[in-house]
């Protein structure tokens, strides 16, 4: 044993430890001390000839597959572009403070391109997708994000601090992506699933985060209701053209730059009708009459918001307007979903005010009569429901509504099949192709957003999906019942539009509304967070006692 401790140099392992210990501690660069005959160095210090020589032959084949390819495959040639950005990002000194107005700029114009403007009148450029008004200022938005999350502590510290008031939801979240990402290597079409992946962080991912952030300052929320009250409006304002001339009002107008000759695009602008009936359906900017009344279920609580907590009567009989408007829009997307959601966001609502009235007025019969009467008038309205065949047909649907009721069964019927061979999913946007469904003109579909996620990201996925708008269901339902003031109070309606969000995913699977859907729930975490320093404020909660990076609490600055 002694021969052996001999034998071992004892001296150069001490210099190896040692010089292992600098370059875990960031003292790399001092030159290292010998070992033997060698003096350590970096692989690619040693080898920099080799390197060289091979970031050259890189250069000349990309140069080569961009000008060959170029035109067919321009997207994924630019990836080594975004994986050089984000490491200029990466690199980028600390700030200090990050450009959160133009974050909070930025994801407006976002929402206002998606819910104003058409994605199907679009730039058509040669070996790009379509550039549509929502990728025009996303991918601004996405940069805005990064710039902030990469350059600025100070925000990395209050968005840790936000999302954390909710750790259910964003954990949620973040494992949904991590399943999304490792969806990909399941898809038989791996680019298509890719570009589906980068599709939801742009529109899902950021604006969750942004809004989570945005939210917490003061009169936002209350800015966004009103924005969603002017949009709603305008779709009305097109859906009444519609109903007057059965046509959208561009269509025969679009200038030849933003006209794409895609046969789908065609179908929409020559105007959607239900084969059974022949009724004309109202979509207004939307691709589809479902999408329209998918967007009204999740306004509709907003502007009820506005109206009753208004004590201008020039604002209450613009939303008697309003109502009366959407109303007759939702009539005429002969859509049930419509109906529906406009039902749920009138009754939920209503559930909501008679219970506030009567816990402010604890003293008052008619706030207790107001109270005990909801019950019975819910059941009324079933009664009615089923007694009044008009009704009946709007709600539950009837001969005209037969075949969608019908092909959905079917459709349930096959992917329960598909789920028990495979219940880890089939990749992202997956969903159509792997059930193999068909109407009657040979177009593939999948018409409920539930079997839609239990085929793209499996049984798991499908659980951690809706879970997540669960949990955010459920938080801001107890949020609203506890909370007095008056901004975050707007997390009732923000529930109230979740509860039909989670609703029409079952019988509807596009994704036209989803960013707006993501951005409710940051608005939930938002809120959530506001309370939590209102009652520390008051001494209500104790603060926490460190944040993410170790140091101790401090209350955070609002947004400058």
């Amino acid at each position: 044993m002694s021969s052996l401790a001999r034998r071992v140099p004892l001296d150069r392992l001490s210099d190896l430890v040692a010089t292992i210990r600098r370059r875990w501690a960031g003292d790399g660069d001092r030159p290292a001390p010998a070992i033997g005959r060698y003096v350590h160095a970096s692989w690619f210090r040693r080898h920099r000839i080799l390197c060289f020589v091979a970031l050259t032959l890189f250069s000349i084949l990309y140069g080569f597959s961009f000008a060959i390819l170029g035109r067919y495959l321009l997207v994924q040639l630019t990836a080594p572009l975004l994986v050089l950005g984000c490491i200029v990002l990466w690199v980028l000194p600390d700030a200090g403070a990050a450009p959160v107005r133009a974050l909070g700029a930025s994801l407006m114009a976002f929402m206002f391109a998606l819910l104003c403007w058409p994605d199907y009148i679009a730039f058509a450029v040669p070996g790009l997708p379509w550039v549509t008004a929502t990728r025009l200022f996303g991918v601004p938005m996405v940069l805005i994000m990064l710039y902030c999350m990469a350059t600025s502590s100070a925000f990395r510290d209050r968005i840790w601090d936000i999302i954390n008031v909710a750790p259910e939801i964003w954990k949620l979240f973040v494992a949904f992506n991590v399943l999304a990402a490792l969806s990909i290597a399941l898809s038989d079409n791996i680019p298509a699933s890719i570009n589906k992946f980068v599709i939801a962080q742009v529109s899902w991912t950021t604006v969750f985060f942004a809004a989570c952030y945005i939210f917490t300052e003061p009169g936002r929320i209350k800015r966004m209701a009103a924005y969603l009250w002017g949009i709603t409006i305008y779709c009305c304002l097109i859906g009444l053209y519609e109903i007057r001339y059965e046509k959208l009002p561009w269509a025969g107008r679009i200038p030849s730059f933003l006209k794409i000759e895609d046969e789908q695009v065609l179908r929409v602008l020559a105007g959607l009708s239900r084969a059974a009936s022949g009724v004309y359906r109202v979509q207004s900017k939307f691709g589809i009459s479902l999408s329209l009344g998918e967007f009204f279920g999740l306004a509709l609580p907003f502007i009820l918001h506005l109206i009753v907590n208004t004590k201008t009567m020039w604002v209450r009989l613009l939303g008697v307007v309003t109502l009366a408007m959407v109303f007759v829009v939702t009539l005429r997307t002969d859509s049930r979903l419509a109906f529906i959601g406009f039902i749920v966001a009138l009754l939920l609502y209503a559930l909501y005010w008679s219970f506030t009235y009567w816990r402010t007025n604890r003293q008052s019969i008619f706030a207790a009569a107001l109270m005990l009467a909801y019950p019975a008038g819910l059941v009324a309205f079933i009664t009615l429901a089923f007694a009044w065949r008009r009704l009946e047909r709007l709600i539950l649907g009837g001969g005209a509504q037969q075949a969608s009721t019908d092909s959905r069964k079917d459709q349930y019927a096959m992917g329960w099949r598909i789920l028990k061979h495979n219940p880890i999913g089939h990749g992202i946007g997956e969903a159509a192709t792997t059930l193999g469904y068909r109407v009657q003109d040979g177009t593939l579909t999948i018409d409920t957003y539930y079997l839609a996620v239990a085929l793209e990201y499996g049984v798991l996925g499908f659980v951690i999906y809706y879970a997540m708008f669960l949990f955010g269901i459920a938080r801001a339902a107890s949020l609203g019942m506890k909370t007095k003031d008056p901004e975050i109070v707007f997390i009732v309606p923000t529930c109230i539009a979740l509860v039909n969000f989670f609703i029409s995913k079952s019988v509807f699977s596009q994704q036209e509304n989803h960013p707006l859907a993501f951005l409710l729930l940051g608005i939930v975490v938002a809120l959530s967070w506001r309370q939590r320093i209102m009652l520390q404020e008051v001494g209500a909660v104790p603060p926490p006692r460190a944040t993410v990076v170790g140091a101790t609490y401090r209350a955070m600055p609002r947004i400058v």
